[in-house]
Parts: structure tokens; sequence; C-alpha cells
């Protein structure tokens, strides 16, 4: 998760969820159905548009939905991905800002006392704390499957070029199969590949895979259609003549 804080405005400027929810909403397009697009959960929509980043899967993730939501509305997808940064970066700060340091307070015997047993066990408790979210992490990264954003081509096109480009992006460390073919991942999780079509309908399988063996599959469906040319006038004039 994105760090247990609650995003809070620190100027009066507007942020990547109000952007996001004022374009959407001025398209007309539910958060159900632009979810349904993107093949993003409709909550996680709901969080980005609130500002709400305490309620969303890692940042890899998020900067995926950002990129993936600002490309669909026509925004500057980068533009877009460094004010999420920059508004993640600005919170935390607030949150780890030190407080204004009380008065001391007169010595009161209700006070705890801090002896090395308490110290031992606070530090304890820590380390257990830390060990435990490892452990945690690397069994969740064990059983889940990896990230994957198919952008083009979309289901169902149709096109007159017998070669078609398809782009996406992932995670990092996880390979990826167009076709049962490897093709090559950049190091920021993107991949873009050109395949040839046969005419007719064509399935193209996008599977990304990582080094646990998960895997997360993507079928899109492509008519290629030959591009039929037009009969020269003076060989139809002449046929008819003849």
């Amino acid at each position: 998760m994105l760090g247990k804080f609650k995003t809070k405005k620190v100027v009066e400027s507007v942020t990547v969820g109000e952007c996001f929810k004022s374009k959407r909403e001025e398209m007309g397009i539910t958060v159900h159905d632009l979810g349904a697009k993107l093949k993003i959960k409709p909550e996680y929509i709901e969080s980005i548009e609130n500002d709400d980043y305490g309620n969303l899967p890692p940042e890899v993730y998020v900067k995926g939905f950002i990129r993936a939501y600002a490309e669909f509305v026509g925004f500057d997808a980068s533009k877009m991905v460094n004010m999420f940064k920059r508004e993640v970066t600005v919170n935390d700060k607030i949150e780890k800002a030190p407080k204004e340091t009380p008065k001391k307070a007169k010595y009161d015997s209700n006070y705890p006392i801090v002896t090395p047993r308490v110290v031992t066990v606070f530090f304890s408790a820590i380390i257990v704390v830390v060990v435990g979210y490892y452990l945690w992490h690397q069994i969740s990264s064990f059983s889940s499957k990896p990230y994957l954003l198919v952008k083009s081509p979309s289901e169902n096109a149709i096109v007159e070029n017998p070669e078609i480009s398809v782009e996406g992006e992932t995670e990092k460390e996880v390979s990826i199969e167009i076709n049962g073919q490897s093709v090559y991942v950049s190091a920021d999780g993107k991949f873009k590949e050109i395949i040839s079509l046969q005419p007719g309908r064509n399935q193209i399988t996008v599977e990304a895979k990582n080094r646990f063996e998960k895997s997360t599959k993507e079928d899109i469906d492509v008519v290629y259609q030959k591009k039929i040319d037009a009969v020269p006038q003076d060989y139809l004039k002449n046929n008819i003549e003849g």
C-alpha cells in the first residue's frame, strides 16, 4: 500500500484525481464503464479520483493506472504521473514533519518509566513486525499474478495492414510472450512488438510471467481485411468494348 496517510491539500490547486474526475464526468463515462475499458477495478479508479492513495496497491501499479487513465482521456501521461509522485511526496513529508515540542511536564509518578527491559521489548516488537512484513510480502509476491496492460491493439480491431504493433506494459522482472514468442521488455516494464497477420480473424495472445511462474494472459481478436485496389478505368473500358 502507498503509505498509511490521508491525503491533504497542501495548496489550493487541482490534484490528479480532480483532473481525472472532471474529465471523466465531462465525457459522460461512469466509473464502472471506465474500469471495464481500462481493466482497472472501479474502486481503484474512485480512490485515484478522491486522491485516497492509502487504499491503492503498490506504487508501480498505480503509476500504470494513472498512465492508462491519462492516455484514455487525452491527458499527457508523463505529466500526470509526475503530478502523482509530487502529491505523494509532499503529503508524505507532511505526515513526517516534526510536531511542536510540548512544554516539559512536571514529574508525575503516573508517567511510565523507561527501563532497559522496556527498550528491549520495544525493539523486539519492531523486529517481529519487520520480519513478519517481509515474510508476508514474499508470500504475497509468490501467490499473486503479475500486472499486465495491453494498450494496443484494441479488441476486435479491423485493419488493412498485414502487420500490427502490439504494445503494453508490465512490472519489473516479468517476461512477456506474444503468441508463444518472447519479446523484449524495457527496464520500466514497457514492451512493443510487430507481428504478422493472416487474412481474416487473428487471435493475439499476450502472456506475462514472473519469476514464481505466476502468469497473466490477455487474448485480443484482430480482423485483417485485405485492401482491394480499384480496377483501372482503361482496363474496364477495353474489356467491355472488346
